[in-house]
């Protein structure tokens, strides 16, 4: 079926795009699979890949200074959060911060121009937007300035859906475990939702935070015409499990230094506290969170045709020299490791165990590093606000 397939495609291809479609095959990058919605294994069509691979790049780039990173619930996104955050602090850009000192925007709504603490006149556009959000192109384009680059970072939506489950302590919220929840899943969701105690709906929450709204999470038109704008409107999607590669991409988006994109990874939870699922109930979590399965099986795809794009043997070199730079910001700021159990926190409604750096606190560069965050109020309240 594959070669009929092939042989389908290439008859109806012209010249050039036969030639990249043979350098596809001669390099093993031609046929692909990820799982479906349904559990099966399809493969990636060659022509999605042709015409992704297709597209025209420019040899040469310009440096970023504007730009969208929308920090996906439970996706891996805070490293990429504090790396943005020290990105825009290292070249005295302006940040767009939540109100009254927030960590994040006002939770269930979309995001809006006011939502931002007022350290710019209403006129005038800020640079980065990178704490949590959910995704609101028109407000997001009166926010930055002209041309911003936007991406984002997705994550395999079983591994999405358990670390929910255990970091928002949904056992405890009704009294069921994993397995249990699914055997009713609309139930339990609709008992969640009624609370609104959580930061993002217990299903689909990755396409939540990119602006699709609870009432169409079973309408697949909506849900198609979602994707689509996805694809024509932000730039890179990373891939979690890709984390090195999707940083790589970054830094060939955002034009800059590679030293620019070194971060740590932030927040890993320990295997120990993770659920152990079988087939059955994986099955169950993608059947549930369709949308965000079209959504990671869609930019999966993309993914993987942006690092054959890129080369795989210069993509390879690249990751070798970003971990030898991130042991070397390793071996500098990082004095120590400690466990934080952050359900031990009171009031906070949510549990895990996760790994926290000590940091060499004397070292400018280590702050930015490690703990980012603290320095953005300050940031801001001394940047040159001249753009």
């Amino acid at each position: 079926m594959a070669a009929h397939l092939m042989a389908s495609c290439y008859n109806n291809l012209r010249y050039r795009q036969r030639l990249i479609l043979v350098a596809f095959c001669l390099g093993g990058f031609g046929l692909m699979s990820v799982y479906t919605s349904h559990g099966n294994k399809n493969s990636l069509l060659i022509g999605e890949v042709i015409a992704s691979a297709t597209k025209s790049t420019n040899s040469k780039c310009s440096h970023q200074k504007n730009i969208l990173f929308l920090k996906t619930h439970k996706c891996g996104s805070t490293s990429v959060y504090h790396t943005i955050l020290r990105y825009g602090m290292k070249k005295s850009l302006s940040i767009a911060l939540p109100k009254q000192g927030n960590r994040w925007f006002p939770k269930w709504m979309l995001f809006q121009r006011n939502m931002v603490a007022p350290f710019l006149p209403d006129k005038d556009r800020y640079n980065i937007v990178c704490h949590n959000t959910r995704y609101n192109k028109a407000e997001i384009d009166k926010t930055l300035g002209k041309g911003a680059v936007r991406f984002s970072i997705i994550r395999d939506p079983v591994n999405v859906f358990e670390s929910y489950y255990k970091y928002y302590k949904i056992k405890n919220r009704t009294n069921v475990n994993l397995t249990m929840f699914y055997e009713d899943p609309s139930l339990y969701f609709n008992l969640l939702l009624k609370r609104k105690s959580l930061d993002v709906p217990a299903r689909n929450p990755i396409m939540y935070d990119f602006g699709l709204d609870i009432t169409d999470f079973d309408n697949k038109t909506v849900i198609d015409r979602k994707l689509k704008s996805i694809e024509k409107e932000f730039d890179l999607l990373m891939i979690a499990k890709h984390f090195d590669e999707s940083i790589i991409l970054l830094h060939q988006l955002l034009c800059c230094a590679l030293n620019d994109v070194v971060g740590l990874k932030m927040n890993s939870r320990f295997d120990d506290t993770k659920e152990i699922m079988n087939d059955s109930l994986k099955q169950k979590i993608r059947e549930w969170n369709w949308a965000d399965q079209l959504l990671y099986e869609r930019f999966h795809r993309i993914f993987y045709t942006k690092v054959q794009r890129h080369g795989t043997s210069k993509m390879s070199k690249a990751v070798s020299q970003l971990q030898r730079e991130r042991e070397k910001y390793k071996a500098r700021c990082v004095e120590g490791v400690r466990v934080r159990n952050i359900g031990e926190m009171a009031k906070t409604g949510v549990s895990a165990k996760i790994l926290i750096y000590n940091g060499n606190s004397s070292d400018h560069e280590c702050q930015l590093l490690l703990n980012p965050g603290a320095l953005t109020w300050n940031h801001m309240s001394t940047i040159d606000r001249k753009e």
